[in-house]
This record gives structure tokens, sequence and C-alpha cells, in this order.
């Protein structure tokens, strides 16, 4: 078998080529890693999204929660369920909730697409991931608390929504006194404000939904049973975590353009390596025929390149996965809300995968090409 330094030592000896080819493996392997991670983010999202004791409560009517109108009765009702959570009080853990859709102005920055969601102080009680980052809680008088990726979500720079700012919609302006956060889920692209003051404004004497927190998480199931078969009540429930995993089924299309355009990313990258190795193997025909006249096999001599090219594949992979590094934890909109690109050890080693198969492929191909030349012709160099 050759050895291991012969394959490394020919990387020195051609010093700009093999510089040309690690870069542009790298930038397939960034572009790669960079869709992976936007892909992962809307996973995560989908996955974290929801708490395993809390259930949704909307009206049996809607699609969806901002068409949905739960009146006060029917919250009156909720009240007395035995399966609801009491607080040291006695009191139940619900928390009633408003959830409009309006275009709302930052600035300069006009007719931005943006989810308003009015809460009472309860939500923090029954949404145990929702926290106050910086500033204080929504209160009445137009206060209105930014969720962390609001920013990206609204697509404009985050110090406009710094606390002490003013925003627009529905014709009030109302002053930002807080940012919050729940670790990633779906509701950190909203703005969260007093709900009796977004009912005022709308006009409105109903709820969107209401957030209910079960005893327990074997509690969740007969609650969601007492709710859907009740014919006396116009309501639905469902697992808040079941709610957002059927939300984000929606988005398995998009996911699955991310990933193609991904493979047609990786596969642009492929050939450019296979014409570069192709180009490089072709210009050493004579050294192919030295090797096979020295005795080595077409086995070893095929191994010594695959050793080559898969080493220049790494420093690629290495490359790419320090270019796309930087847009770990950032903000990218997606559909009519946000989330954040997660650069972890899926999207790193999808794109490690991509630059092995460039290695293995982009050198095999054509060294076996060279390798079924005779050793005549090769030693002539064709």
């Amino acid at each position: 078998m050759l050895p291991v330094r012969y394959s490394l030592r020919n990387l020195l000896r051609r010093k700009m080529r093999t510089l040309l080819t690690v870069l542009a493996i790298g930038m397939s392997v960034g572009v790669s890693v960079g869709l992976f991670a936007f892909a992962r983010g809307v996973l995560a999202t989908a996955r974290d999204s929801g708490s395993r004791e809390n259930v949704v409560v909307m009206d049996r009517k809607s699609a969806s929660a901002a068409f949905s109108s739960i009146r006060l009765g029917d919250y009156n009702l909720l009240r007395s369920l035995p399966q609801v959570a009491r607080d040291a009080s006695g009191e139940p853990m619900l928390s009633p909730e408003v959830v409009h859709r309006c275009r709302v102005q930052v600035g300069e920055q006009r007719d931005r697409a943006g989810t308003i969601r009015g809460v009472t102080s309860r939500a923090f009680d029954v949404n145990r991931r929702l926290r106050i980052l910086h500033g204080e809680a929504p209160s009445r008088g137009r206060n209105v608390v930014v969720g962390d990726l609001a920013a990206a979500a609204l697509r404009i720079p985050a110090e406009q929504l710094a606390i002490g700012r003013d925003i627009e919609f529905e014709g009030e302006t109302w002053s930002i006194v807080g940012e919050f956060t729940t670790g990633g889920s779906a509701l950190d692209s909203e703005i969260l404000t007093d709900l009796s003051d977004i009912m005022a404004v709308l006009n409105r004497d109903t709820y969107s939904l209401v957030l209910v927190r079960a005893a327990s998480h074997a509690d969740v199931a007969p609650l969601v049973l007492a709710l859907t078969s009740r014919n006396d009540i116009q309501m639905k429930a469902v697992a808040e975590t079941e709610y957002y995993r059927a939300m984000a089924e929606g988005y398995q299309r998009i996911i699955l353009l991310v990933v193609l355009v991904s493979m047609m990313a990786a596969l642009g990258g492929l050939v450019s390596g296979m014409n570069t190795m192709y180009a490089s193997i072709l210009g050493r025909m004579r050294e192919i025929g030295t090797l096979k006249v020295l005795g080595f096999g077409n086995g070893s001599i095929l191994a010594a390149f695959l050793v080559e090219s898969l080493a220049l594949a790494l420093a690629g992979a290495a490359i790419g996965c320090a270019l796309a590094w930087p847009v770990d934890g950032m903000g990218a909109r997606f559909t009519s809300s946000a989330l954040r690109v997660s650069v972890d050890a899926w999207a790193i080693g999808g794109g490690i995968t991509v630059a092995v198969v460039i290695g293995l492929l982009g050198a095999a191909l054509p060294a076996l090409k060279g390798l079924r030349a005779t050793v005549t012709d090769a030693l002539h160099g064709g």
C-alpha cells in the first residue's frame, strides 16, 4: 500500500490548486450548513413551542386563533372544570388572550405585518417559559413588550424595538416597556400588550383563546375530551404541543424545499470538485503509470487518491463550518413569524457529509478512468 504521507505530500506540491479546491468545497459546505441550520431552526421552533401541561381552547368553528371568538360565559365555564390547575389561593390557572394580526409602523418602517397578543399577568403563571428579559411586563396605558425575535419577524433593525421607543398599530401609539422570551418558541415573534387595552381598541368583548394549565400532564387528555365532546358550548380544545405541531405540518413543503436547495448547492460543489480533481488526475497520468510499473495495484493507487481527496474535502468542511458558524442564533423571518437559526451538530454533520461525498465521488470517478488506461498509455500521459 502507498503510505499516507505520499497523498498528503502531493497536496503541498500543488499549493494553488489545493487552495482553490479547498475554498470551492468550503463555499459549498458553508451554504449547505446554513440551509441545514435554517431547516433545523424550523423544526426546533415547532418542537419547542408549547408546554406538556397546557391546553389551548378556541372557538369550535375557527381554523386559527386569529379568527376565534370565545364568549365570557364559556370562559367562566372553564374556571369550574376539575382538571384545571389552581394556584396557592385556589384560583384556576387560566390565561385569556386576544390574538390580532395587523400592520405595524415602527419609525419610518411602515406597513409591517405583525402579531399582537393581549394578555393579563396570568399569562406568566400559565406559560412558565414566558419571562421578561429587560424592562417590565405589559400594563394598562398603551404599553407593549416585544419578543426577542419580533424585530426579525417585522424585518426591522433590533434597535428600533428598544425599550423607550414607540410603535403604532390600529391608529394608536404604544410605548415599548420591555422585552420577553420563551426560549425559542413561536411566541417570541409576537408583541404582548395588556388584554383590556387591545380589547378596547378593537372594540371587542370576546377572547381569541384561553390557555389552560392542567393539574398534571395526565389531566390533559381528559380535559381535551371533556371540552371537545360537549354540545352545549362552542369550544374546542387541543394540547398546546399538538397545536404548534399541527401548525408546523404546514411547513413541511418549505422544509423539503430547503433540503432540496441544500442538495443542489452540494451538487454544485460536487461538480466543481469533480472537475478540479478530474483535471488534476488527468494531469498525473504519468504518475499513475509509474506507480503501476513500481508494482502498486489499482486498489492501492485508488486508495491513495481517495485519501488525498478526503483530506481536501475535510479541510474544505472546516472552512465551510467556520463560515456558517456566525449565523448560529441569528433571527430569520419565516412566513409570518421568525425563528432562530441553529448551527448545531445536525447541521454541521450535514455539511461534513456533503464534503465527504464531494471528496469520494470527486476523486473516485476520474481516478477510475485513469486506472483503466494501460501502463504504456499512462506513461505517455494519455
